[in-house]
């Protein structure tokens, strides 16, 4: 009888052991799973890196990290300070596509800025930073995205945090799964723009705020946290502005245990630290600028709700920007009807913590379209606008896939892999980013181009320095480049058809490439096609290319 209890306590050891062994196993399975998904981030937006040329949003970017600015009327242009300025005559390329590089005399922060506020309708945060990333790692195409990576690849955990709070370590896996696979999320970690920034910055905002709800302990230097990354999301982008009232109106209702006192204290500090910047707002969007109506027209044609739809929806479809066809939409919402039906009694979707999420994403796809009603402009229209709801749509995604069981969660994951799948290998196989294949079209001319040859680059300015630099660079060592000649219709410096014989005389050949019209037509095209012999023609998704040779003699000649 004495071996009674002996007997039963080393009966029940093995099953402690065994109970504490399948405790163990999930945490080691988050590890792994942790580890692999951030591998698998990496490797999925490495190609992308050098995959193509810059587009003329990434160029830009270039231009005000190295304080040239692009987009000012030509009367206030000063080349001292490093600013765009058309020349009448064709120059060798370098002499624009110098404004993509850090050339003596340096530009300094203090240009940077004043390059933002003369160009660009963002905050200079951004910027800033670019300058001193591209003063040490270069303007090369990986390395301005290289930047961009790294924003990414350290929001990634935070993203997992804030997945983990709401919903355990299934739906940080299914969030990070996410994250990791999205098109979506792939194509703008590689793009040379503040997007990823903004999701960092998000991410940590909703992450701060939960804790600032949740835990007493360590307020004060929370709240610092807290005042940081807003005032950071703030100077990054000016959508931020969303996210982080979302933020602040759901602890202003469900403060938890932070103190209201504190919140205001904390919106006051964050405020103080941005009005530096934000007081000259109405004086930067005063400010002409040669893209400054691109947002301001629409096609009647356009189904508006579709529009204001597509901005929460472009976080779950496959198809977006890279040229999927519409039935790819049709199978991701097929998809997506799946999840929600088979999660929908699974996760408590209005819970208190779960509210903060449906306000972020909200607040992010709905403040564009209260913009436009404000301003009578058309963002809506651009789905990334509302790019910093990304954190908050693919939390609240994985929560909805990491509540599944467990047969179900692996048929939708491997589902939305393959539509993943389609959607990488289409942005992959384009030509150009954004359709816009400078690169490619800038070796065409290189090749082609014949001695003595001008091409006209009728284009914004970012297009202009983009194409000068890939024609420079195809260009063969010892052979000198083409001349070069920026056509910029809205600086309004341009005459037909004077300008035009001026840079044809004596020239035995010309090249048109037309890169973006923004509303301004080409008049040298149709000039060339009734008085000139059309010697090649291409077309390269978005660019046009056409060659001219004069019809009468070996060099054009102007007219009497």
């Amino acid at each position: 009888m004495s071996d009674a209890p002996g007997a039963a306590e080393a009966s029940r050891r093995p099953a402690a052991m065994r109970m504490r062994r399948g405790r163990r196993a999930p945490r080691r399975l988050y590890v792994a799973a942790g580890i692999g998904l951030f591998l698998l981030c990496i490797a999925l937006r490495l190609p992308f890196l050098d995959r193509h040329g810059l587009w003329a949003d990434e160029l830009f970017s270039l231009a005000m990290a190295t304080g040239h600015s692009l987009e000012h009327p030509a009367d206030v242009a000063d080349a001292s300070e490093g600013d765009f300025v058309e020349l009448p005559q064709a120059v060798a390329p370098d002499f624009y596509a110098r404004h993509l590089d850090h050339a003596p005399p340096y530009a300094g922060p203090a240009r940077v800025v004043r390059a933002v506020f003369l160009s660009d309708t963002s905050p200079p945060g951004y910027y800033v930073l670019l300058h001193f990333w591209t003063r040490v790692a270069g303007t090369s195409e990986v390395s301005l995205r290289l930047l961009s990576l790294l924003w990414a690849l350290a929001a990634l955990p935070v993203i997992w945090q804030v997945a983990r709070q709401l919903g355990g370590r299934w739906a940080a896996m299914a969030t990070g799964f996410i994250y990791a696979v999205s098109p979506l999320c792939v194509f703008y970690s590689t793009e040379g723009r503040m997007y990823s920034q903004l999701w960092f910055w998000s991410a940590c905002l909703l992450w701060l705020t939960l804790r600032l709800h949740r835990q007493p302990a360590g307020v004060a230097w929370m709240l610092a946290g807290w005042i940081v990354v807003g005032t950071a999301g703030f100077l990054t982008h000016y959508f931020f502005a969303f996210v982080w009232g979302a933020a602040f109106l759901w602890l202003a209702i469900h403060p938890g245990r932070l103190h209201r006192g504190w919140l205001l204290l904390g919106a006051a500090v964050t405020v103080g630290l941005i009005l530096p910047w934000y007081l000259r707002i109405p004086a930067s969007l005063a400010n002409w600028r040669i893209t400054g109506d691109w947002l301001n027209d629409r096609d009647e044609r356009l189904n508006l709700l579709r529009q204001v739809l597509q901005l929460p929806w472009q976080f779950f479809t496959p198809r977006n920007i890279w040229g999927l066809r519409d039935r790819w939409d049709i199978a991701a919402l097929a998809l997506f009807a799946v999840l929600v039906a088979l999660a929908w009694r699974r996760v408590r979707w209005c819970s208190r913590e779960h509210q903060l999420i449906w306000l972020t994403l909200a607040a992010a796809c709905l403040g564009p379209v209260v913009f436009d009603l404000l301003r009578g402009t058309w963002v809506m229209l651009v789905p990334r606008y509302a790019i910093a709801a990304l954190p908050a749509a693919f939390v609240l995604l994985g929560i909805a896939l990491g509540r599944l069981r467990p047969l179900s969660r692996i048929v939708v994951s491997v589902a939305f892999l393959g539509l993943c799948g389609l959607g990488l290998l289409r942005a992959h196989l384009n030509q150009g980013r954004s359709f816009e294949p400078m690169q490619l079209i800038g070796q065409h001319v290189a090749r082609d181009a014949q001695p003595g040859e001008v091409v006209i680059i009728h284009s914004i300015p970012s297009g202009v320095i983009g194409m000068a630099r890939y024609i420079e660079q195809a260009t063969p060592p010892g052979t000198p480049p083409p001349a070069t000649a920026a056509w910029v219709g809205q600086l309004g410096r341009r005459e037909m058809p004077r300008d035009l014989f001026e840079l044809l005389e004596g020239r035995p050949r010309v090249t048109l490439v037309l890169v973006h019209e923004v509303g301004e037509p080409a008049p040298q095209l149709d000039w060339l096609l009734e008085n000139a012999t059309l010697d090649g023609e291409r077309r390269v998704e978005a660019i046009r290319v056409y060659s001219f040779i004069p019809r009468q003699g070996l060099r054009f000649q102007a007219p009497p």
